[in-house]
């Protein structure tokens, strides 16, 4: 718990600070980004299998760090979680897992004068839904999982000229996602691989 309350303590002592060098600088940007994702959830439990799901959010250029270098903070609501398939006795049973997360990704990126980009950085996530859905019947599963999620990610991508961009994150987990109830029992972990299109609004 303790380890809980200070990430929180550190994404808001950074969102803050993000807040505040943005309405100082000129070189500030903001962007949109949506996309596609493969997801899953690995470790301990077998019965998990890959599932797609999306991202849309908002992106902050916090400060340029060198002409190469920038420092940016994100918010997004992303669609995670995985698909399944068991036997209860009666035969194989498929059905999928929704999870509905709201992350922060705290990223740097090195950019060339190209447009090529590499990044890298923290996405800690609050677990907003998640749905357990088969055989037409939708289940509440969120009291099984934990609430918080924190995950590594790491990126590359180009930005074209005319303020576009695309790229690709790899997003690790390294929270278990199981509650607190089943967490000695089951390790588990989010997965994401995230395709992505940026749009850039740059401020005159």
């Amino acid at each position: 718990m303790k380890k809980q309350n200070y990430l929180i303590t550190l994404i808001v002592a950074n969102l803050l600070i993000a807040e505040s060098l943005m309405a100082q600088l000129s070189t500030e940007r903001i962007s949109a980004v949506g996309g596609v994702s493969f997801c899953t959830i690995t470790g301990d439990s077998e019965s998990w299998k890959g599932a797609i799901g999306g991202q849309l959010g908002v992106i902050y250029n916090v400060v340029d760090l060198s002409d190469f270098l920038s420092a940016r903070a994100e918010l997004n609501i992303s669609l995670m979680g995985a698909g399944w398939e068991d036997d209860f006795g009666e035969g194989t049973v498929s059905g999928r897992t929704n999870l509905t997360y709201l992350n922060i990704p705290l990223v740097v990126r090195y950019q060339t004068e190209g447009g090529f980009f590499g990044e890298a950085g923290i996405q800690p996530g609050f677990l907003l839904s998640a749905k357990d859905k088969y055989e037409g019947e939708s289940v509440d599963y969120k009291e099984y999982l934990s609430s918080f999620d924190f995950s590594i990610l790491f990126g590359a991508g180009y930005e074209f000229p005319n303020n576009l961009g695309v790229g690709i994150r790899v997003i690790p987990g390294l929270t278990n996602v199981n509650s607190s109830e089943y967490a000695d029992e089951y390790k588990d972990h989010n997965f994401v691989v995230a395709g992505r299109v940026t749009y850039t609004f740059k401020k005159k």
